[in-house]
């Protein structure tokens, strides 16, 4: 039995392959007739069987439809067997006499409100609320896998005769992932998948099957002052295949049009049906400027490696983009997440966040549909304590982009940032049914839950994300982050031996934000004496979040004296004491 029939006429079948390969995406089983487009098949007793076993039907509304014998009968059909109906309109129009009998008093819905179709079909029960495992680790609805083309952008080569272009390289390579992301029949790997790429010595086939993937785009970028050569081509891992392969020549001026083509042979090479909105997306510019877009790649490739000098330095670049181009409005939303990066890890200076929420609200002014703008102006009202608008703002953002799953993750983030853990599971699980196999989501997700005393969803949820954790680690063993998630998934799971000699071998790692959350980990593994160590190491490699240190003090303080001494344990609060004081000297 399928989920939804859809009825055509052959004169509109782009569209409707389109919303097929659409609502497939979102794991709908989908009956079309894709024969009567391709041999002129005659209306059969297969399609009258098709009607009668589907959960729902859908009808396109065009005046070729209205004009079509096959569509009248498919309807009549449809309404004789009291199936759920669904007009959808690709054109504004009058109804005939017989379609008006048989869609009496049934609202239409408009082609282009994708969402508004898919809200009408969960009204039918058709609907991907539970979600579980699939084979590979990563979460998905039952009966409805996940049908969309597996993509990975890799790591383009720099092959420049200076050798220096590297952040050139990276940022095409994001821009195209951003590009490609809006094509919701391709599940593409995020920005950081493909950073983390570059750590990976294996063998490529290896990390395909590991991370379920099927067609990769690879490539290499030459530049020489302002003349660029680009060349990409697409690869079918399971058949060793390019599906296409070509290089562009050009120079900086080229750039938004190479980018373009690119994207769109991807497309193109993956058979991947594209709705207007779609198209329009692929097609759009942050900037005309390419001085200033230029300027915009190098400042990610700074704001990328996390640090507070590359926190700096993208923020100055971000700055000079802006000034070229002021209607630049992706940079001004990038120079915010950069200074509020600086403010919460390294400067608690509030003049960061007063310069981070103008930048928020003027990329808003210059492009209204620029929601993404909700993560950090809501992080930027958390910041200062200010929790009602941070709220508003989250969950404008979800409203306004709920196929986002960012939206629903800054959602969960908040309350997670204000104490509120048991608030955060709903925006977390729908940020995993959005994006399954996320590593970030779904260690928040768990941890949120065991905060709110949820303990079996707890656990669950940590047994979802221990296998995606260690499919990861296979592949990047020197992630100190990811480590210490895999440590605490490990507790979470009710395997506290396994957590704790994870975290034994973690003492030593070199990021403050790790050895952080390393000790906190002790913490809950009853360790206080492992715990302060590690909590003292932290600090000493530049942890400075105060709100965390006081709690952590907090909390350990019971029996610890006894445990390492007083003079280790005023050593430790001294420490925590002179970053308070830093800190309220700058607030």
């Amino acid at each position: 039995m399928s989920d939804i029939f859809i009825s055509y006429s052959r004169k509109d079948s782009e569209r409707a392959l389109e919303l097929a390969e659409r609502l497939r995406a979102r794991g709908v089983d989908v009956w079309i007739d894709t024969s009567g487009i391709e041999a002129a098949k005659s209306w059969s007793k297969e399609i009258v069987r098709a009607i009668d076993e589907c959960k729902a039907f859908l009808v396109l509304i065009s005046q070729a439809s209205q004009e079509s014998v096959n569509v009248s009968r498919e309807v009549g059909i449809a309404s004789e067997s009291k199936k759920p109906m669904l007009p959808v309109a690709l054109e504004d129009i009058k109804l005939s006499d017989e379609l008006r009998y048989h869609l009496s008093g049934i609202q239409r819905v408009a082609y282009t409100q994708f969402d508004a179709i898919t809200q009408a079909l969960e009204s039918f029960g058709i609907t991907r609320e539970t979600v579980v495992v699939d084979r590979v680790g990563r979460a998905s609805p039952p009966d409805s896998p996940d049908a969309r083309k597996t993509l990975m952008i890799l790591p383009f080569e720099d092959l420049s005769p200076t050798g220096d272009n590297q952040w050139f390289a990276d940022g095409i390579v994001s821009e195209m992932i951003s590009a490609l992301s809006n094509v919701k029949a391709l599940r593409i790997s995020d920005n950081q998948a493909t950073k983390e790429f570059k750590s990976f010595k294996g063998q490529l086939t290896t990390y395909a099957r590991e991370m379920d993937i099927r067609y990769f785009v690879q490539g290499d970028v030459r530049k020489f002052g302002d003349n660029i050569n680009i060349t990409s081509r697409l690869l079918d891992i399971e058949t060793g295949d390019h599906l296409w392969q070509d290089s562009m020549k050009g120079t900086m001026e080229d750039i938004f049009d190479i980018q373009e083509k690119v994207a769109e042979k991807v497309v193109e090479g993956l058979k991947v049906h594209l709705a207007a909105d779609e198209k329009n997306k692929l097609a759009e510019r942050g900037t005309e400027n390419s001085e200033a877009y230029e300027l915009y790649m190098k400042a990610r490739e700074y704001f990328s490696r996390g640090t507070m000098e590359g926190y700096r330095l993208s923020t100055q670049l971000f700055a000079e983009a802006i000034r070229l181009d002021p209607n630049f409005a992706e940079a001004c939303r990038f120079k915010a997440v950069g200074l509020t990066a600086l403010y919460r890890n390294y400067k608690l200076d509030p003049a960061l966040l007063d310069e981070a929420e103008a930048l928020c609200k003027e990329a808003l002014r210059l492009k209204p549909d620029l929601f993404a703008v909700g993560s950090p102006l809501s992080h930027i009202y958390t910041l200062r304590g200010m929790h009602t608008e941070a709220e508003e703002v989250a969950k404008e953002f979800v409203a306004k982009d709920p196929q986002n799953y960012h939206s629903h993750f800054t959602l969960g983030y908040f309350y997670g940032s204000i104490g509120q853990p048991a608030k955060s599971i709903t925006p977390y699980e729908e940020a995993v049914r959005l994006k399954p196999d996320d590593l970030t989501i779904l260690r928040n997700l768990a941890s949120n839950c065991a905060a709110a005393g949820e303990m079996e969803k707890c656990e669950k949820w940590a047994r979802v994300a221990l296998p995606a954790y260690e499919r990861y680690l296979k592949l990047h063993p020197d992630d100190e982050g990811r480590h210490v998630s895999h440590a605490n998934l490990l507790l979470m799971s009710g395997r506290a031996d396994d957590a704790h000699a994870a975290a034994v071998k973690l003492t030593n790692l070199k990021d403050g934000n790790s050895l952080y959350n390393t000790a906190c980990l002790f913490g809950k593994l009853g360790e206080r004496a492992e715990a302060l160590a590690t909590f003292r190491k932290a600090i000493e490699a530049g942890f400075r979040n105060t709100r965390h240190l006081k709690e952590f003090l907090t909390e350990i303080t019971e029996g610890i004296v006894s445990l390492v001494g007083t003079q280790e344990y005023e050593e430790v609060k001294r420490m925590v004491e002179e970053i308070e004081q830093e800190a309220n000297a700058n607030a």
